[in-house]
């Protein structure tokens, strides 16, 4: 009897300690992936949320995205007006938890566009995704010195001129007015707003007076041979052998492009889509009414925005767009006064999407 309570004991007890272990292995693999590993998607879309929030501009919203840590660096300054961020594109850097992010600025009205790129550190936090690192890398700003366009990377501090208005052309069409065979003739007062691509070779310019104009340069490099003959003369051969050394030299071709003519308008803002596909210009007439059109950056095309059939007429306006992806942006819609009361409930932010050509509005005010 003994015997087989003892074989029963040690049967139990092995039962009791082996299985366990497996089970204590597996659900600490499950606790380690959940706590230590950041998945790639959800990162994004997480730095997606903060990069809307940090659009906006709102502080409060941004700080909840922080660490412990990065709070105790954070100084919260005053929020200025100008420049205004209104769009940024994401890159991944070597560590799933590491991001590369170009944050665009632009300036209302004025000739001046930065791209600053900043390094993001995230790290998981009781199970939750926090920013504990954000550190600035480079900076490459536009703007305008007397009748010349500039470009200059923080890195070398070495302007490079870009375009002057003596070289814009003289007269132009508009392709947001009916009378397309109509010339116009091109404001060359001072520049607009401006804008370029996270390369660095696409730049949306602008000139304005009492009416305003836009168009596209791009800096394309042009790698060309200069070949140098020499002659030699050999002993034992039959005639002089020439040597060619060949040299490769790089020149920059500027390619210019009109994209559009606003009469009695002046331009407030122009800025470029993530990929650099897309471009936004923001108008403004005498009468305040602010106004968006859209652009393909490879032909100067005007895109159709659908939204324009939805807010008719003088009480609207559409102004300070923001890039939050390749495809979607943005922008704020006023309603001035004697608008109705269906007309006031469209008053806020909506989003427009490119692909769908569909718009929706996301906060009423």
């Amino acid at each position: 009897m003994k015997r087989i309570f003892a074989v029963m004991l040690f049967i139990m007890l092995l039962l009791l300690t082996g299985c366990p272990d497996k089970n204590e292995k597996s659900n600490s693999d499950k606790t380690e992936v959940k706590i230590e590993r950041i998945d790639k998607k959800a990162a994004e879309e997480f730095l997606n949320n903060y990069m809307f929030h940090a659009m906006k501009r709102d502080i409060n919203a941004m700080s909840s995205y922080y660490s412990s840590n990065l709070k105790q660096n954070y100084n919260v300054s005053k929020v200025l007006d100008e420049p205004r961020p209104v769009g940024y594109k994401i890159e991944t850097e070597g560590e799933e938890s590491e991001y590369k992010v170009h944050v665009f600025n632009a300036y209302l009205g004025y000739p001046y566009f930065s791209d600053d790129v900043f390094k993001y550190k995230i790290i998981l936090k009781d199970g939750k995704m926090l920013i504990d690192e954000i550190k600035r890398e480079t900076s490459t700003e536009i703007y305008s010195k007397g009748k010349k366009l500039y470009k200059r990377m923080e890195e070398n501090s070495k302007e490079e001129f870009v375009i002057s208005l003596d070289e814009l052309p003289n007269f132009v069409s508009a392709q947001n007015m009916l009378s397309l065979e109509q010339k116009y003739q091109v404001p060359k007062k001072k520049f607009g707003p401006c804008a370029v691509n996270s390369e660095g070779d696409m730049f949306v310019i602008s000139s304005v007076d009492e009416n305003s104009f836009v168009g596209v340069v791009k800096l394309e490099e042009q790698v060309f041979k200069v070949a140098e003959k020499g002659q030699e003369e050999t002993q034992g051969t039959q005639q002089d052998k020439e040597d060619e050394e060949k040299e490769e030299k790089e020149q920059k071709q500027v390619k210019f492009k009109a994209l559009d003519y606003f009469l009695n308008k002046v331009i407030n803002l122009v800025i470029i889509s993530p990929d650099g596909k897309k471009i936004l210009v923001v108008t403004e007439d005498k009468r305040g009414k602010s106004d968006i059109k859209a652009y393909n950056s490879d032909d100067g095309t005007l895109i159709e925005l659908s939204f324009e059939s939805q807010f008719k007429g003088d009480v609207f306006s559409l102004k300070d767009p923001f890039f939050i992806s390749d495809k979607e942006f943005v922008f704020k819609v006023d309603v001035k006064s004697g608008a109705t009361q269906e007309e006031k409930k469209l008053k806020g932010d909506w989003i427009y999407d490119f692909e769908s050509k569909k718009f929706r509005q996301i906060k009423q005010f």
